[in-house]
């Protein structure tokens, strides 16, 4: 039995961090996360060099969040493969926990409580911990569990919120 062929690619326009947008990248999939949360990978071409001198075409593929992308107008997006969540847990309270620095890791790391990934022993914390503790340099969020996902945009908003506009 042969497995059915994968949907072609879908162009879609990149939007990368400076505002610059690369224009047909590749969208493959759309996945919505267990916290509501939509990603979508797509894939960049891009040059490489080889051994031995010149470049070839690759690939570069990574997932990117729907603010990250602009539809080109006519494009059909029906076409790409959906993964949709039907039920979301609400959790009545977020729970984090913080791995220290250890002498085999040289950052501490924030999880989500129940996180597999979690070190014992690891410190309980709120919300309002866990973002101190992400903005402090030498600590990261799990990007295995919800702290990065959940946390890191909550961080970026709060640090946009404070800054002083251009003039």
């Amino acid at each position: 039995m042969t497995a059915a062929p994968s949907p072609a690619p879908v162009p879609i326009t990149l939007v990368l961090p400076d505002g610059q947008e690369i224009g047909r990248v590749r969208l493959y999939e759309r996945q919505q996360l267990d916290s509501g949360l939509w990603m979508y990978r797509v894939g960049v071409p891009l040059w490489q060099t080889v051994l031995g001198g010149g470049v070839e075409p690759v690939e570069y593929s990574t997932w990117v969040t729907p603010e990250q992308l602009r539809p080109i107008p006519g494009v059909d997006l029906s076409a790409v493969p959906t993964v949709r969540r039907t039920s979301l847990p609400a959790p009545a309270r977020w729970a984090w926990v913080l791995d220290g620095r250890r002498a085999d890791r040289a950052v501490a790391v924030v999880h989500a409580a129940g996180c597999q990934l979690a070190a014992d022993p690891s410190r309980p914390l709120g919300t309002e911990a866990a973002l101190d503790a992400l903005a402090r340099n030498g600590t990261r969020a799990c990007p295995a569990c919800d702290a990065a996902e959940v946390l890191l945009p909550i961080l970026r908003h709060g640090q946009d919120q404070g800054s002083m506009p251009a003039e």
